[in-house]
């Protein structure tokens, strides 16, 4: 319902008052139209006081048609919308956007063609989506879109009222240019309002920091600005290659700023294990590592937390701060952190880093000290410590071991560095003190029965084999079969196994029950020694391209990484390798000798044992 300005102060009439309208600072306004707007507020104030609309005009010489106008555009309008009030009082201002009231004329009965382009946007089906699509496609580059002009974008507009039989005796073809200068001015405008930047919405986080340990936990992973350097042995020589960067995973607290935590991925994109493995550094004693880098030494009393004693291994977590990453939402993760740490998993907002700014500071902290090494990639591509190109050929002289070790000394000594923020108290000493002093709650040692944080089940049905009588399984593409499986009652059924993520030669096999039947091995070409699931798959997907021989694939992948030893990924994943073999696969000869089980004392087979020779990447070439 529109209202007169006489019913707007019928119905609101805390509007009599002048003094209550919007102050309106007049020196803002140009000289030219200053004088107007005090003229202006001078004859609503009369009005307002009481005075009659012809008087008020006579003593400023205007129409009394004048007087009732201005009254109406300071307060006529909508009854649901705000009036204008001071805003009506500046000349020549516009106070709302045009719009079209009356339905189009005909050649019959004409009524002007003012707003008619945006009358018909509103009142024609898909019209303004159908235009607006075509706009979109041009400013993103759309392959299916159409670089637009002015003259093609009329064209298509025409060509859609066609479509949708659009009376021929009205606007726009009642027009001699066919809307064309509504339809450049509306191309315009919107190609400009697309091409403006964008900006996010800003997200404000808690204000109330955590003041207590273990209250709130901060967890993120970042590249290292260094590359690192490792030497193999091939041929009875020694050949250094260059790595591919890793990656850090560090955890913090939030009250006390500790580092809690800290284990290095060497892979560009960590996985669910590797923040696996953070996690339960979180609960496992901490040990210093052996230094061999020369100028380098642990401060006395530096360390983690977990170092200090059992207490500070069994404390209970509040709440533990992730990001988006897929590595974090995996459901193994998750248990870890809700079940094993019995705290909450918050994952934030995405593209919001500042809910986790003192992870993001501790990074950027410690980049200071690695960016001193002449292989660092720099903090951005014009970086002047970046590396030159000229080094980039050769391995650099930090190798991989150093890297780490001088990183395991940097966050240890952050523990004793004194924050300002704890009043100049050490992050240990104030976990210390509060652990000491403060009533902090404590997680139970027995978690109970359930599977480990790198334990996984899956259900698989039990097969005979093709050319054998034993029933086997099928997992990760490999048979598995054993002793447990050798029942009739068993074939063709369903059972759960059991395996670790870090080494599947083996599973622990169980009826859906959960009565255990006993342990199943992979084929012995997959026993050499430990893999994980995701090295089990990528060797799979080597083999179905042919890189990879089926008869041996576990050999002729590290064939394969020796081949490619000089791209700096595959030395990366050379090393992973290496990691993932447990002590009794690194055996020497002699050692694997003692250890193995001789019952009947063969002297034969005791000299066939001596015979053989120590195992080098010779052999697998040997063999075909």
């Amino acid at each position: 319902m529109v209202l007169t300005w006489r019913e707007r102060l019928f119905q609101e009439p805390e509007w009599t008052e002048f003094k209550r309208w919007p102050f309106l600072n007049s020196q803002t306004l140009p000289v030219e139209k200053r004088r107007r707007y005090l003229t202006n507020a001078r004859i609503v104030a009369a009005i307002l006081d009481g005075r009659p609309v012809k008087s008020v005009a006579e003593s400023f010489n205007v129409t009394p048609g004048r007087v009732s106008q201005l009254m109406d555009r300071c307060l006529a309008g909508e009854e649901d919308t705000p009036p204008a009030l001071t805003t009506g009082l500046i000349p020549h201002q516009r106070l709302k956007t045009s719009s079209r009231r009356a339905a189009l004329g005909t050649l019959s009965k004409p009524a002007g063609d003012r707003c008619g382009f945006q009358y018909l946007l509103a009142t024609v089906p898909g019209l303004s989506d159908y235009l607006m699509t075509q706009i979109r496609a041009n400013v993103r580059r759309n392959k299916n879109g159409q670089n637009l002009t002015p003259r093609r974008f009329h064209a298509s507009f025409i060509a859609y009222l066609n479509d949708q039989d659009w009376p021929k005796d009205t606007y726009p073809f009642t027009s001699s240019s066919l809307g064309y200068e509504s339809c450049r001015r509306f191309l315009k405008r919107s190609l400009i309002d697309l091409q403006m930047p964008k900006e996010h919405q800003r997200v404000i986080g808690p204000k109330t920091m955590p003041v207590c340990a273990f209250q709130e936990i901060h967890i993120d992973e970042a590249h290292i600005d260094c590359k690192g350097a490792a030497a193999v042995v091939l041929h009875d020589q020694m050949k250094p290659l260059r790595l591919g960067r890793i990656s850090l995973l560090l955890a913090r607290d939030v009250g006390t700023g500790c580092y809690l935590a800290a284990t290095i991925a060497l892979s560009v994109h960590p996985n669910s294990a590797d923040v696996l493995a953070l996690l339960e550094q979180l609960v496992q004693p901490w040990e210093p590592l052996t230094l061999t880098a020369p100028g380098l030494s642990y401060s006395a009393g530096a360390g983690f937390p977990s170092a200090l004693g059992e207490s500070f291994c069994r404390p209970t977590f509040g709440i533990v701060r992730l990001d988006n990453a897929l590595a974090h939402l995996s459901h193994q993760v998750r248990r870890m952190v809700c079940d094993y740490l019995s705290a909450t998993a918050n994952f934030g907002l995405s593209k919001n880093p500042k809910a986790r700014a003192l992870i993001e500071q501790a990074f950027r902290r410690l980049n200071l000290d690695i960016h001193r090494f002449p292989s660092t990639t720099g903090s951005h591509p014009n970086d002047p410590l970046r590396e030159p190109s000229k080094l980039q050929k050769n391995p650099p002289f930090v190798s991989l071991r150093a890297l780490e070790e001088a990183i395991s000394v940097l966050l240890t000594e952050y523990n004793l560095s004194p924050l300002a923020n704890q009043g100049g108290i050490t992050p240990l000493e104030q976990m210390q003190h509060q652990m000491t002093n403060h009533l902090l709650p404590l997680r139970a040692s027995n978690l109970g029965p359930g599977l480990g944080p790198y334990q996984r089940s899956q259900v698989v049905t039990v097969r005979k084999g093709f050319k054998a009588e034993a029933p086997r399984v099928n997992f990760e593409g490999c048979q598995y079969s054993g002793s447990a499986l050798n029942s009739a009652d068993l074939l063709n059924q369903k059972v759960t196994v059991l395996f670790d993520i870090r080494d599947i030669r083996s599973l622990q096999a169980l009826t859906l029950d959960g009565r255990p039947l006993g342990v199943v091995q992979a084929p012995r070409t997959w026993m050499r020694f430990a893999h994980s699931v995701s090295l089990r798959k990528r060797i799979n997907h080597l083999v179905r391209q042919n890189v990879v021989s089926r008869r041996d694939p576990l050999g002729g992948f590290f064939d394969y990484m020796l081949a490619h030893r000089h791209l700096p990924k595959e030395a990366l994943s050379l090393l992973k390798l290496a990691q993932l073999m447990p002590e009794e696969d690194t055996l020497s000869s002699e050692e694997a000798r003692d250890r193995m089980p001789n019952p009947k004392n063969d002297s034969a087979l005791k000299q066939a044992l001596e015979r053989l020779p120590d195992w080098n990447p010779d052999m697998a070439k040997n063999r075909r």
